[in-house]
């Protein structure tokens, strides 16, 4: 796919950026902290030549230990007609200083809200420098998965949120999966944690096992992932999506501070958030709890849990749409070819409906 060449624009200065030929990045300057300078990044894909203009602004928040590298959703949104971006949020992938930073840390979710500002106002600077001025006025689509979604329903259940022409949630996490009983115990230990030594990573261990989907990871011995297709190029059963280059550490801690965080972020959401406008969810038709590795976790959520996110969908907005696919996992759009696809025609739909429904206005 031949890409547009980056237009010149004295206003933002964007540099190459690590996913290769036609991504960009810019660097979002944002107050210090207490841990020093604080940065979030923007990255933009361009569209290919000759592509007409785009009728849409597409927003991506990525989610815990995570940072933008899903192309896919980038391709899909572009051949829709949307102009892609995506935010690493501040201590997370590229906006991450691992020398002075504690990676992905925060005891609020609305301190993300200044990383999102911060990406609108390029955005609404970028666009009509690329596509003109009428770009300015683009409705805008904000897309989050897993605590992405959270910090994007909270961000639109905001009076920032009253300029968004619609939210897509990927595996949003709306609540702690771990039941009542669960979160009488877990919901006491943050808070302690919070008040005690925010910053101490909580004895929190992980399998590992949603890591071993998304690496396309297969057992020793065996040339190829078991239940691959012959032949086949999907990077879901050949090479996994991880790039090269990835920025988190392994493991990543679990703090209380930033669990504390989450938690108040969740019952805010369940309480006061009444979206007006328009919500797609994605989500994997089931979720597994699993203690040792079985194939079948190549075709669910093994991070959250789907059936509360459904539970929760309908109490924020009026106008929810929920599609349940079969063998997603965590990441719906990095789930194998047949899944995403459908996922990201969905998406297509969703949008292309909203700017519709802008231009009847």
């Amino acid at each position: 796919m031949t890409r547009a060449a980056s237009p010149h624009n004295p206003a933002l200065a964007w540099e190459p950026d690590l996913l290769g030929a036609g991504y960009e990045r810019l660097t979002l300057p944002l107050p210090d902290d207490d841990e020093g300078a604080v940065i979030a990044t923007l990255i933009r894909a361009l569209p290919p030549a000759n592509a007409p203009a785009p009728s849409f602004a597409f927003l991506a928040i990525h989610g815990w230990n995570d940072m933008f590298y899903q192309w896919a959703l980038a391709d899909a949104v572009t051949a829709a007609g949307g102009a892609f971006y995506a935010i690493d949020l501040r201590k997370y992938g590229r906006s991450w200083d691992p020398q002075r930073q504690s990676y992905g840390y925060t005891d609020s979710m609305r301190v993300y809200f200044a990383d999102i500002d911060a990406a609108l106002a390029a955005m609404r600077t970028d666009l009509p420098a690329r596509f003109g001025p009428g770009a300015a006025q683009l409705p805008t689509i904000l897309y989050g998965h897993s605590t992405g979604g959270l910090t994007a329903a909270l961000y639109a259940g905001s009076r920032r949120g009253k300029n968004l022409a619609g939210l897509v949630l990927n595996s949003p996490w709306l609540e702690l999966q771990v039941g009542a009983a669960g979160s009488a115990v877990v919901v006491p230990v943050a808070e302690l944690a919070a008040r005690a030594a925010p910053k101490k990573p909580l004895p929190v261990h992980d399998p590992g096992f949603y890591g071993m989907v998304l690496d396309a990871w297969r057992p020793e011995g065996m040339t190829r992932v078991p239940g691959a297709p012959e032949d086949t190029t999907d990077p879901f059963w050949t090479t996994g999506w991880t790039p090269a280059w990835d920025m988190r550490p392994d493991p990543a801690p679990i703090r209380g501070g930033w669990l504390h965080a989450v938690i108040r972020a969740q019952r805010y959401v369940a309480r006061n958030v009444r979206l007006r406008l328009p919500v797609l969810m994605l989500t994997a038709a089931r979720s597994i709890v699993a203690t040792a590795w079985s194939e079948e976790l190549r075709g669910a959520d093994t991070v959250l849990d789907v059936e509360q996110m459904w539970a929760r969908a309908a109490d924020i907005a009026s106008d929810v749409h929920i599609l349940k696919l079969d063998n997603a996992v965590h990441d719906v759009l990095l789930s194998r070819a047949p899944v995403r696809e459908a996922g990201f025609a969905e998406i297509r739909e969703f949008c292309q409906r909203q700017v519709r429904r802008a231009r009847s206005r």
